[in-house]
Parts: structure tokens; sequence; C-alpha cells
């Protein structure tokens, strides 16, 4: 090749993105990155798709909406995310796991029992009155059902969530101080504490400003209270 100065150069093309590797729901990180990679950009670029979401619905999420949102050319999205596969993916995990594990860490702070349910419901009641949040989470579920893959993507974090429930309430019970519960009694509680939290987020969203949701949350308070008080292991 002719190196010198004047002579025509080949033109360099914008190269393959490198291949995204998935990590299970509660792993860490939806993506695998390099330590070359920045953290700060990729969370910038889920930002700026939060926002196009929310303004353009799953229709208009695409990696040039995404790009200009974030003020980035659309080769850095593909290479944070591969595809647009990849940035739903990675923003449904964003949307659905990193709530959990801010409520699992801010709760295991605290003694086991109830006073980790409280922790917990109080991120609950948070999350119920964030309403671009809510809006955010319908939209991705939505669109999940309508993907096999992101689906069985959904479903494993919806999977993910009730085990965190189930072993931040229930981690390092060792002492008399509550009853001991048995960890799969635990998980159901975790499934219809998510099922409830999933249909008091919908009627909120759907409902208006005269929408009860503090005495709604409060009866949840109520009944997971009792069944967490319940001694289901001798």
């Amino acid at each position: 090749m002719d190196t010198s100065p004047g002579a025509p150069q080949p033109r360099r093309g914008r190269g393959r993105p490198r291949e995204v590797v998935r990590r299970n729901p509660g792993e860490g990180t939806p993506l695998d990155r390099r330590p070359a990679d920045s953290p700060r950009t990729t969370a910038a670029i889920l930002d700026a798709a939060h926002r196009v979401l929310l303004r353009a619905g799953t229709a208009g999420l695409t990696l040039v909406a995404v790009a200009r949102e974030a003020h980035v050319d659309v080769t850095t999205v593909s290479y944070h995310f591969g595809t647009r596969h990849g940035l739903i993916e990675a923003l449904m995990d964003r949307l659905y796991q990193d709530q959990a594990v801010d409520f699992a860490d801010k709760a295991r702070e605290l003694p086991p029992g109830q006073e980790r349910w409280q922790v917990y419901l109080d991120g609950v009641v948070r999350m119920c009155q964030d309403g671009d949040a809510t809006r955010a989470y319908f939209a991705i579920a939505a669109l999940g059902l309508r993907d096999d893959a992101l689906r069985a993507r959904l479903a494993k974090l919806n999977a993910w969530t009730v085990r965190a429930f189930a072993d931040t309430i229930n981690a390092d019970a060792a002492s008399d101080e509550r009853p001991l519960l048995d960890p799969e009694r635990l998980r159901t509680i975790g499934e219809f504490v998510y099922a409830a939290v999933d249909g008091i987020e919908l009627h909120h969203a759907l409902g208006d400003d005269t929408y009860p949701l503090r005495d709604v949350l409060a009866i949840l308070d109520d009944i997971v209270t009792r069944l967490l008080t319940e001694r289901s292991v001798p």
C-alpha cells in the first residue's frame, strides 16, 4: 500500500459492532463490558433510550433516535448494545432489575424480618409514585408479550425479582427475633407482592389524581406483614 504523502488512502469502514454477551438476570450488569468501555456512556445511552420510549413509544425506540437523544453517533450505541434488540433488553434490565437491586441493598442494611419489609415497601411506594417509570415499565412489558425472545427475558427477570425478594427478607434470619419462613413460601409471597404491585401500578396509571394509592398500599402492607409473621418452619 502506498503510504507516501498525497497518495489516496483506503477509506475506513465503520466496522462490525462487537458481540454483546448476555448474562442471566441478577448476575450483574446486562452487558459484559470490556474494561475500556465507559459505564457513564452506557448509562447515558440508557437514559436517552428511556426518554425516547416515553416520548415516542416502542415504535420510535430506534438506535438512530436514541443516538440523537444521547448526542452520540449511532455506531456508539451499536458498540455498547449491538442491535435494537440488545438495547431493549438492557433497558428492560434497568427498568425491572435495577429497582429490585436498590430495594434489596437498602433492606439488607437492617435486621431480617419486618424492618426489611418496610424498607422494601418504601421502595415499592416510590416506584408506584413514579409516573414515568410506570409508563416505561408497561410499554416494555407490552413489547415483551409480542416478542418471544423478549418475553423469555422478561420471564427470567420476573423470576429473579421474586427470588431476590425471598432472599432479602429471609437472609441471615438465624435469631428468634422473627419466625424463619420456608423459602418456597417466601417465593410465593414474593409472587403475590409483584402481582399486586403490577396491578396497583396499572390502575394508578389508568386512574386519576383521586386514585387511593396510599390506602391500597397500606392494605398490601397489612396482608404481607401478616403473611411474613406466620411461622412456617418449626
